[in-house]
């Protein structure tokens, strides 16, 4: 698959069977703080962190599906643009990219499986190969609905091209196409609400194999006030970064005398 040639269904599959292994990652505390400790120090052999993520990545795909909840999703976008705006500071403190993606979010009616193969292939390219650190969620319309939905129906999963088909949309594939990239280069990865547990869930199970280097915010019990998109996946980004930064420091628990 090149920049100049459709993508085709198939060169996806094709991208999934060639996904490399990842050795088995354990930690036996599930505290938050600990968890993301030993889950960064086991992932910083893949990749190279020894000056630090200096190059962070937070993805939003904005789309819509047909469930009405009174999410008004350019007024979002607006918020996040505004200097002021809770999303923006956090991502001002992660020193990241927060990049939002417009995937048809007016158009509830689902999507053919062109138009999903090619959000895959967008959500790939999305992934640049010097990014330490990758985080995304969707938002819009229905989306936490629409991904609980589509996670109740993975007990009739038979194939990816199936089911993507029937229960999933534009950000559920430019979600797996970002996953797909991550792997392939070895990224970590940050994964937020019920579109990222269906993501992960989906992809490990097309390629029979785990994937631990893709961490999930729900898992961490990491405790916010709110449910505003993004805010998961940034604060725990956060967290992530300082305790890296810690780890760095070599005068930690020294005592120092005063005369």
């Amino acid at each position: 698959m090149t920049e100049n040639t459709k993508p085709e269904f198939k060169d996806i599959l094709n991208l999934i069977a060639e996904l490399p292994d990842y050795p088995a990652f354990e930690c036996e505390s599930k505290e938050p703080t600990k968890y993301l400790s030993a889950w960064l120090s086991a992932h910083s052999r893949v990749l190279d962190t020894s000056k630090g993520f200096q190059v962070n990545r937070c993805a939003m795909y904005w789309t819509g599906y047909d469930h009405a909840d009174g999410f008004d999703g350019q007024a979002f976008v607006d918020s996040c643009q505004d200097s002021k705006g809770g999303l923006r500071s956090l991502a001002e403190i992660l020193d990241t990219d927060l990049q939002i993606f417009e995937l048809d979010p007016t158009n509830t009616t689902q999507p053919s499986l062109d138009a999903l193969t090619m959000a895959c292939s967008y959500g790939m390219m999305g992934v640049e190969e010097n990014t330490q650190l990758f985080s995304t969620c969707s938002f819009g319309q229905g989306v936490e609905t629409a991904g609980i939905e589509a996670i109740n129906s993975l007990p009739e999963f038979t194939d990816l091209e199936s089911f993507l088909g029937a229960h999933c949309g534009l950000d559920h594939a430019a979600m797996l196409g970002a996953s797909i990239a991550c792997i392939m280069k070895g990224i970590p990865m940050i994964l937020e609400g019920a579109s990222g547990r269906l993501v992960k869930s989906v992809l490990e199970r097309v390629a029979d194999k785990s994937f631990p280097n893709m961490i999930l915010c729900d898992d961490l019990n990491i405790p916010l006030n709110h449910n505003i998109p993004g805010y998961q996946i940034l604060t725990t980004a956060i967290t992530m970064k300082t305790l890296y930064a810690a780890s760095l420091k070599t005068d930690c628990g020294k005592v120092k005398v005063a005369a």
